[in-house]
This record gives structure tokens, sequence and C-alpha cells, in this order.
């Protein structure tokens, strides 16, 4: 708010400093005087400038102005109203009377019983109020007695007051702020928590600017009084030295006071551009223990939060990859925290992994092609085995055309895997190796007809496609298992597939794809031959309609093995969504569903619903609405976690009340209690 009523007051002298064109109905010239004097309708411009008075008076040798009734001053949406306006050009000091001022960039209005210039950079303002409220009785503002400011130093005020309706809701007798055009070190708003089991919270942040694009900010959060968990630091170090490069760290530590412990955490989201023109990535997501994202979910990033929630994990991931004309480099890295466990001593990460693609290239004109992917990776864990793979996949294909219209592409690679072990105790040995020989063809055609539906014109695609591939059996019994490609099951699997696509418009309407494969390797029953049908589907019709699904069905069983599905809609004031996911194989299913309706232009009500059909539990639901006035906002959030038996939580109401006052900033109250 301080910084803007130097913006205001820097206005004046910018209207008026400038040559301007005056009209007016009569001209006066006072010798004696030397003086100017302009009467009735008196109007002036300059280029975007413009004033508007009863009458002005002009001193051309003294360089002073005075304008008095009715003045206006505008530039561009800025303006100046006032009942007498003066202004001394030649000392560069001025005042206005009963001023109100307009500042379009923050849509604030400044109003004053006298605002004075007293210096080059040193302003006071008598009777002070500033509002973003375009009422004649704003329903906010903040008042000052008198206010005091010098340019790139600090600004005085006495008596601040927020009034809401003229009534004031708070008020203090004297403050010092300081007054600068960049951003400013300094404290910032407080936040405060309510919970039934701990007390009290209160978080008193501290901005720090280290420079334009770099910054820091300290947290001192106090968890509850006498019950609760004690003081918690935090900083957040943030920085965009360019739009490529970009980040944000957090830190947090305390003394646990209810499970007398020390606890910390660590995230960070980064990525950007390093010498060699190596991209990078890094997202840090580092707990103390795996109670730390529920009893400390604020200090999580919200992608982050999701992922504890719905996974029970936390990961942490390194990327860093360089690309050329011929081929690429990538260096990766996984941590995982299982948050379903006290110890993550089996829990198996992979850093680094290193792989090296060449892309697909022609060896001689109109023949073979060839490309190939190397890999090393380090798998580690505290307990049980361990170790490096190593594995160079090369390959060969020749893509053809049959007849002029079918595409013709046979293939063969040779997949070699180096293993060295560690971890005598487990049954692998310290060396192993495996060579797999595979190949195959793939055969499909692309036809395409006009259709007129509906008074628009489609264009359908269908692209049939028959493929075969061939993996032999090799021993793989006596290698390390890190992962499902170090167990490669042979097969000589046929997969007919059939894609349409529907295009109107240049836009993709409908994208369906049917597949079924079939094995007819040596051996297997008839159950293990035909596998499982996929579907996949995305529908968007319209830009308030998208649909998107993908289902695994086995014959044999009757049953669905996996089945995830996507749906958005929007109706006048109403949307809906919704994401539901089943998988067999790793017993999940579950259920999110979420809405947006639109009461009113001022008023919109929003639900969330998450439930968990594995556990039979809900997870969390969510209500809440959120007010828009032209210069405040309301928003209040209800949300109803439901209990743990996994982790052995309660179930948990939240209440979260949040004012948002335009052009000055939002402060909330959070508030929770167990039931």
């Amino acid at each position: 708010m301080k910084r803007l009523l130097l913006l205001i007051l820097l206005l004046v002298p910018s209207l008026l400093y400038a040559q301007l064109k005056i009209e007016a109905q009569r001209v006066f010239y006072d010798g004696a005087q030397r003086l100017i004097n302009f009467q009735e309708d008196v109007r002036g411009w300059d280029e975007d400038r413009y004033f508007e008075g009863d009458e002005l008076f002009y001193w051309p040798e003294e360089k002073k102005v005075l304008i008095k009734g009715n003045c206006l001053l505008k530039e561009g949406e800025d303006w100046i109203r006032g009942d007498k306006i003066f202004f001394d050009l030649e000392r560069k000091e001025g005042e206005i009377e009963n001023g109100k001022i307009f500042i379009s960039q923050r849509h604030f209005y400044v109003t004053g019983r006298q605002i004075k210039k007293i210096g080059p950079s040193r302003y006071t303002v008598e009777e002070a109020s500033l509002t973003s409220c375009d009422d004649e009785k704003p329903p906010w503002k903040f008042t000052a007695k008198s206010l005091e400011v010098q340019v790139e130093g600090y600004g005085k005020v006495s008596w601040l007051s927020l009034k809401v309706k003229e009534t004031p809701l708070f008020s203090i007798p004297w403050a010092i702020f300081p007054v600068k055009t960049e951003r400013q070190t300094g404290f910032l708003i407080p936040s405060f928590e309510i919970s039934s089991r701990y007390g009290p919270q209160v978080t008193l942040p501290f901005f720090l600017v280290l420079s334009e694009n770099q910054d820091l900010t300290f947290y001192l959060t106090r968890h509850g009084d006498g019950r609760g968990r004690g003081f918690k630091g935090g900083i957040e170090y943030r920085y965009a030295l360019k739009r490529t490069d970009q980040g944000e760290i957090r830190v947090f530590g305390l003394h646990d006071e209810v499970l007398h412990k020390d606890r910390w955490a660590i995230f960070s989201r980064q990525k950007g551009t390093l010498p060699y023109g190596i991209k990078g990535i890094l997202n840090l997501n580092l707990v103390s223990d795996d109670e730390y994202p529920w009893d400390f979910e604020d200090d999580l990033f919200e992608e982050s939060r999701k992922e504890a929630r719905s996974k029970r994990t936390l990961e942490s991931t390194l990327f860093l990859s360089k690309t050329w004309p011929f081929g690429e480099a990538t260096l990766k890295g996984i941590y995982f925290q299982d948050l379903t466990t006290k110890e993550d001593e089996q829990t198996l990460h992979r850093f680094p992994e290193l792989t090296f693609r060449l892309f697909r290239k022609e060896i001689v004109k109109s023949g073979p092609y060839f490309e190939t992917e190397a890999e090393g990776v380090n798998f580690f864990r505290k307990e049980g085995y361990r170790g490096q793979r190593f594995q160079v996949v090369p390959k060969l294909s020749y893509p053809t055309k049959v007849y002029g219209f079918l595409n013709f592409e046979p293939w063969a690679l040779l997949r070699t895997t180096l293993y060295f072990t560690q971890n005598q105790k487990d049954p692998y040995k310290s060396l192993s190796y495996r060579v797999l020989p595979e190949g195959g063809f793939s055969l499909s055609a692309l036809g395409f007809k006009n259709y007129r539906l509906f008074s628009q014109e489609f264009l359908h695609l269908v692209e049939p496609k028959l493929s075969f591939a061939l993996r032999p059996k090799v021993k793989q019994s006596e290698n390390p298992i890190y992962d499902s490609s170090d167990r490669l099951k042979e097969n000589a699997l046929f997969t007919a597939e059939l894609l349409q696509r529907f295009q109107s418009q240049g836009k993709e309407v409908l994208w369906f794809k049917i597949s079924q494969p079939y094995d007819l390797f040596p051996g297997l029953k008839e159950k293990e031959r035909l596998k499982p049908l996929s579907m996949q589907l995305k529908f968007n019709p319209y830009s308030q309609f998208s649909l998107s699904a993908e289902l695994n069905y086995n014959y044999w069983s009757q049953k669905i093995e996996q089945f995830n599905s996507n749906i958005n809609f929007s109706y006048g004031k109403l949307s809906l969504g919704g994401d539901y996911t089943y998988d067999k194989s790793i017993k999940a299913e579950s259920l999110k569903i979420s809405s947006t309706f639109k009461a009113s232009e001022k008023l919109d009500l929003y639900f969330s619903h998450d439930y968990d059909f594995h556990s039979n539990s809900r997870v969390e639901t969510t209500y809440g609405l959120r007010y828009r006035h032209q210069c405040w906002e309301l928003g209040l959030t209800l949300e109803d976690i439901g209990a743990s038996l996994l982790r052995g939580r309660k179930a948990e109401w939240k209440v979260l009340l949040q004012i948002t006052l335009r052009g000055i900033g939002s402060i909330g109250i959070k508030g929770g209690m167990e039931r």
C-alpha cells in the first residue's frame, strides 16, 4: 500500500511539467503580477495527458501553476481530482487540496485532505485513505491521520487503521515502513491456524531480497500451545535467472515436543540449462519420518502432497539430458520413500541411471536402418541384494512399401545384459549375464474418407495393423530381479490392432484403438495364448467435454484387469470432473470427483471427493465457496479428511478462511479438529 502512495504522488509533476495546449472561454493577462488567467471551461492537452478545471493561473516567470474548482488531471487511465491543485515547476513542489487519486495499475483510490510535495522526493498526506473499491462508500479502506514519505527511504504513518464499512477493525498509533520502487526486505503477513488437539498455531514470515531474481523467506512457526509441537523454523529460497532456469527450495526443521525427537524436511523444484547445453530437472522430497507429510502438509508442494496421499510414497528425482543431431544421453536418479513402513531398508533406489540412445538412421540409401540404446543402472538399498546392470540393445529395421499401400517393416535386435551383484547371502552370483535376441515385423495400412455430419466436415482415418514379435526362451533365473525387464518372458506374439480417428477443422474429435495379442509360442496352454484385450479412447467433441479411458479385459476370467478413465464436462455455470483408477495387479481402486458451480457472478461453490475402494475408506472430501466483490474476496474451505487405519490416524475436520483485499494481499486462518 505504501509503495503505491509513492507512485501516486509522483504522478502530479509528470502531468504538469510538460508543454500543454490550453483552451478556455476567456483568457486574461495581468501585467502587474505577470500572470496569465484562464477562465471558464479550462481544458488542456499534451499527448495522452489531459486536465480541466474552472480556472487556471499560470506565472511564466516563476513557473507556477494553480488550478481551482473541479480540478481533473488525467494521464492514460490514471487521474487526480481535487478542489485546488498548485505546483511550483522550478522547485518541483506542489499541493492538492481535498484530492482523490486513481492508479489504474493496481486499481487504487487514494484521498487526502491535503497532499504536499515538499522536496525532490519527499511527500506528506493529511487525513489519508486508500482503497481499491469503486463504491462511493467503500466496503473497506485504510486510513491514516498523517503520512510522510521519503522516496527510496522510509515512510512514517500515524494512526493507521483498517476500516470495514466505516468500522475500525484495528488501529496502530504509529508505524514506519520502507518506500522502495523495487521489492523490499521485511516482514510479511502472518498466518494463523487453530487445532483442537494442539491449540493455536502462528507463522511469522520474513522476506529477504537477495537480488532482482533471487529471494529468501524465513519462517518461524509456533505449533500449538503447551500441548503443541513447539517451534519450527523454515527457509524458502527462490530464483528465476531466466525463463528456463528457475527453482524453489524449502528446508524445515524442529524438535518435536510431542514425539520428543528432531524432525526435518527438504523439498525442491528446479529446472535449468547447465553448461554445454545440458538440461536438468531436480525434484527433492525428503522427510525425516513417514508421518511428516501428514503432520506438516502445508510444507509440501501441491504435487508432492497429492502423491503422498494417493500413492503413500514420496519420490525424489534427478534428470539430466544432452541432445545431439545423432543421439541423446540422459542421467537419471530416483529415490523412493515408502510412507507405509517405518523403515525403508528394503526399498530399492536407482542412482545413477545413465542411458545413451543413437537415433534411427539409414545405413545406406534405401537400405536398412540402425539404432541402439545402452544403459547402466546402479541399484541400492540398505538390506537385500543390490548391484549394477549394464545393457546394450542394437536394432536393425527395414521399412518398405508392399503393393504401393502396405507399410511393411521387419526388425531384429540383440539384448545383451550384464549384472554385478553384491550381498552374497542371496542366491544370485556376483557376475551374471543374459543374451536375448528378438525379431519381428509390422504390417499396416492407412485409409481415409470424408464425411459431412451435422453441417460439419469430418475426416475419418482408419489404420489397421498386424505385428509379430518373437522372443526365444533363455535362462534368466540366475540374474537378480530389479524390475520387470529382468524377467522377459518368451513369446511368439501376434497382435492385431485397429486405430480409428475422426478429425474436424484440424482438431481430433475421436481417437480409438483396440488391440488383441495372441501368443503362438510352443508349449503354452490355451489360456496363456490369448492375452487381455486392450482398448484406448480419447473423445473431445466440444471444448466443454472431454473423455479418455484405458481398459484391459481378460477373456478367460471375463473380468477387467485394468481400467483408467478421466472425464471433464462443463455446461453453463456447472463444471464436473472425475478420475477412476482400477488395477487388479497392485490391488488399487480409487475414485476422485470434483465439481464447481457458479451460483452467481460473485459466488462460486466447489466440491471434491476422493474415495479408496481397496481400503473401503474415504480419503478426503472438500467443500468450499468463494465470494467475489469488485475489491475483495472471501474464500471458505472445509476439508473432511477420513481416518487412516493403516497409519492409526483419526478422521479430522480442517477449515480455511481466506480474505483477499484487491491490490493488498490475502490473510488466512486455518483450523483443525479430530473427530
